[in-house]
């Protein structure tokens, strides 16, 4: 079963950015990330062991930069 939880899109400053990648950091760091639209969903765990993919893109005009992580659930 997939639950959608959090999606965000916008346009900030990269020191906005930079402080925002920071704080979920420091949220990943403690062990949960609350990312959700409501306070229906509490945070979500962070399980070793994480599978991360790191993937730089350099394009005429753009670059781009994706982060993903996946983790197990403990239920």
């Amino acid at each position: 079963m997939t639950k959608h939880v959090f999606d965000l899109s916008e346009t900030a400053t990269h020191d906005l950015v930079a402080q925002q990648l920071r704080d979920l950091a420091d949220q990943f760091a403690a062990g949960q990330v609350d990312l959700s639209y409501d306070e229906w969903h509490g945070p979500t765990a962070v399980i070793d062991p994480v599978e991360v993919v790191v993937d730089l893109r350099q394009k005429k005009h753009r670059v781009e930069l994706v982060v993903s992580m996946t983790w197990g659930t403990d239920e």
